[in-house]
């Protein structure tokens, strides 16, 4: 399975009152690592934009465990999960950094879309690169 792992480090607008990081910015982080995946694979989101194709997420799941607090150095471990002809799947594990313990697990589902919006199939090199070994 293709995987990366990004870092990211918790600032303290991102934390709220109780010092915990807002389950939102879990989801900036997650796409992070998602782009820095798609990067490590040989293929940005710009490419894939200037060839007509977008990613919107089409479903998103998120099992928060602990939370991340200010200044936390973060390791977010991102694996291409499933790449079909329409969809692509990735999941995510958040991690401090040094730790082995999961702050939280989550897993978005990928439309393959044209400019217009329109379901597409992703294009053969692209399946190729991603759903490749």
């Amino acid at each position: 399975m293709k995987r990366a792992v990004s870092t990211i480090l918790v600032r303290y607008l991102e934390v709220d009152r109780m010092g915990a990081a807002h389950h939102s910015h879990y989801l900036a982080w997650f796409e992070v690592g998602r782009t820095d995946l798609l990067r490590s694979l040989g293929c940005t989101y710009g490419e894939l934009e200037t060839e007509g194709i977008h990613l919107p997420v089409v479903e998103v799941s998120c099992r928060y465990r602990a939370p991340a607090r200010y200044d936390d150095l973060l390791e977010v471990e991102t694996l291409l999960a499933d790449v079909s002809g329409s969809r692509v799947t990735f999941e995510y594990r958040l991690r401090r950094k040094g730790e082995e313990a999961v702050l939280a697990e989550a897993r978005t589902v990928h439309a393959t879309v044209n400019g217009d919006g329109r379901v597409v199939r992703l294009p053969a090199p692209y399946r190729d690169l991603l759903a490749g070994p």
